[in-house]
């Protein structure tokens, strides 16, 4: 382990870097997204043959099923937050005294 690669075994068998984070970014989501926009434009166009449309049926499906997961990652990962803010909310509000 140095300075340089402060995650790393000495081995260098499991490297990770400082600025990465776990989970799927913004710039994919992104994708995700137009990816779902064009698929659903390509399959309820009338120039398309119906096999494009079939496909990009599926696509659309998949991107929908991807981004709903995400969706669901972040309510969960955003639940215990709004909750202890809810909670630090409740417990000023308690502790002002009585006019």
């Amino acid at each position: 382990m140095s300075a340089l690669t402060p995650d790393c075994d000495p081995d260098l068998s499991g490297c990770g870097s400082v600025t990465d984070r776990p989970g799927p970014g913004i710039r994919s989501t992104l994708v995700l997204l137009g990816a779902l926009v064009a698929s659903v434009l390509v399959a309820t166009g009338d120039a398309v043959p119906m096999v494009l449309s079939v496909v990009a049926g599926g696509v659309a499906l998949l991107s929908t099923w991807a981004l709903a997961r995400r969706v669901v990652r972040l309510a969960r990962r955003a639940a215990p937050a709004v909750a202890a803010h809810g909670a630090s909310v409740a417990a000023v509000r308690r502790s002002r005294p009585a006019a």
